[in-house]
């Protein structure tokens, strides 16, 4: 009776060991007090203007671009990116068209804080921890793309208490319209740990590769992109306690 039972027995150990574990909400781990400080401080400086310089690169088929630019938001409208090099003269066409375009974003479209980092961790899972680093995925939800087909991945340093990266990456290939499909994407946004009491982590670079086809025709764009030179111009009214 005893070794008719082993094998059931032995069977069930086997099923407990490959029973993956629920994953730990991010709400419930023990790091969810950095994360809500950091989205928190984020929020907190977010309304106010700030200047500060881009050194960017970017290549798509032959087409690539390397240069440093300046954002001012006490510039007039469409001339708060200047260019610092290389002369304009020396731009190439593609260089041109992404300073025009530059020009013409809102300054909105350019965030130096986390954006939206308490509505990620909501839904964000653990996935890996350290001794130094918490890492949790959260699906992206939003209208612009298909359902399940990007994944975020957000990074806790557990010693300075900031977020250092928010990783947006695809699940498998999808169409981010009827002509173009994305077959790979990885977009990676690095932050700088706080200098300061009380100080929220900037963004200090970024890069990311995103491949597929459109049109017919397959492409493949890279970008990376350096900030520093971040000088606060305007606080807003909340945070100066008016």
């Amino acid at each position: 009776m005893t070794r008719a039972f082993r094998p059931a027995i032995f069977f069930t150990f086997i099923l407990l060991l490959a029973t993956p574990a629920r994953a730990e909400s991010a709400l419930e781990h023990h790091t969810a007090p950095m994360l809500h400080a950091a989205a928190e401080k984020a929020a907190a400086f977010a309304e106010n203007n700030y200047a500060f310089t881009v050194e960017h690169w970017s290549k798509e088929g032959d087409d690539e671009i390397v240069a440093t630019v300046r954002f001012d938001p006490r510039r007039e409208k469409g001339e708060r990116w200047a260019l610092l090099a290389p002369a304009y003269e020396d731009l190439n066409k593609a260089g041109r068209k992404a300073l025009k375009a530059l020009e013409k974003s809102k300054t909105e479209d350019h965030p130096l804080l986390y954006d939206k980092l308490n509505e990620m961790v909501e839904k964000a899972e653990l996935v890996e921890e350290t001794e130094t680093h918490a890492v949790f995925v959260a699906q992206v939800d939003e209208d612009d793309f298909p359902k399940d087909a990007l994944e975020v991945f957000i990074t806790l340093d557990k010693a300075g208490e900031y977020v250092s990266s928010i990783s947006v990456r695809s699940k498998k290939p999808f169409k981010p319209m009827p002509i173009a499909k994305v077959e790979h994407l990885i977009q990676t946004q690095h932050f700088a740990a706080p200098d300061e009491d009380g100080a929220p982590a900037f963004l200090a670079r970024t890069e990311g590769i995103v491949s597929g086809e459109a049109m017919f025709r397959d492409f493949k764009s890279e970008t990376r992109q350096v900030f520093s030179d971040i000088e606060l111009v305007e606080i807003a009214a909340d945070s100066a306690g008016e």
